[in-house]
C-alpha cells in the first residue's frame, strides 16, 4: 500500500475541476462549455505565437478587441488591422510565447454566453537578446454560443504594462 505522502503527491497530478458542483443537470454542457472556451483561449496564444495572424483574427470575426489606452477595434479586419504591425522573423513567427495565468470561467445559466478572466505575459527572444516579458496584462472576455459553437463576443486587454516592444512592433507604444 501506498503512502500518504505517494497517494497526496499522486492525488496533485488530477486535473483540477471547478469548484462549483457539475453534478447539477446539464453537467456535460458546462464541461463541454469549459473546454471548449479553454480552447478559444489558448488558440489565439498559439496562433499568435505561430505568426499565423489571419487565423488568430478570425476568432474576433464578430467581436469587438481593445487594448485599454491603445485602441478598440470590431471584427476580424479590425484585428487584422490591429495586428498589421507585429513584426515576423525569418521562421513565420513573431518569436513570442503567450503565457496565461490565472484563468477564470464562468458559464451563464442559459449556457449560451460565457466571460473568462486572466492575466497574459508576452515573453519573446530575438536575436542575441536574452529572454525577457515584452507586455503584461489582464484579459476580460465574453463569449457566446452561436449555431452550436462558442466563440468571442468581446475582449479587452486591460492594465497593460510595456516592456521593450521595439523588436515585436514595427511602431511600439511608449
Amino acid at each position: 500500500m501506498k503512502s500518504r505522502r505517494q497517494f497526496l503527491m499522486a492525488a496533485s497530478f488530477l486535473p483540477l475541476l471547478p469548484t462549483t458542483s457539475l453534478a447539477s443537470i446539464g453537467q456535460d454542457a458546462e464541461f463541454e462549455a469549459h473546454g471548449a472556451i479553454n480552447h478559444l483561449l489558448n488558440e489565439y496564444c498559439r496562433t499568435l505565437d505561430a505568426g499565423q495572424i489571419s487565423k488568430c483574427a478570425a476568432l474576433f470575426e464578430n467581436a469587438e478587441f481593445s487594448i485599454e489606452g491603445v485602441a478598440k477595434v470590431h471584427g476580424r479586419q479590425g484585428v487584422m488591422d490591429l495586428f498589421s504591425g507585429i513584426i515576423l522573423y525569418e521562421d513565420g513567427t513573431p518569436k513570442t510565447k503567450h503565457v496565461l495565468t490565472n484563468v477564470v470561467i464562468s458559464i451563464a445559466a442559459d449556457r449560451n454566453s460565457a466571460v473568462a478572466s486572466s492575466y497574459l505575459t508576452v515573453l519573446q527572444q530575438v536575436e542575441d537578446n536574452p529572454l525577457q516579458p515584452i507586455f503584461s496584462g489582464s484579459y476580460a472576455d465574453t463569449f457566446s454560443k452561436e449555431t452550436g459553437l462558442w466563440m468571442f463576443a468581446s475582449r479587452v486587454v486591460s492594465a497593460p504594462i510595456f516592456g521593450d516592444m521595439s523588436r515585436h512592433l514595427v511602431n511600439p507604444p511608449k
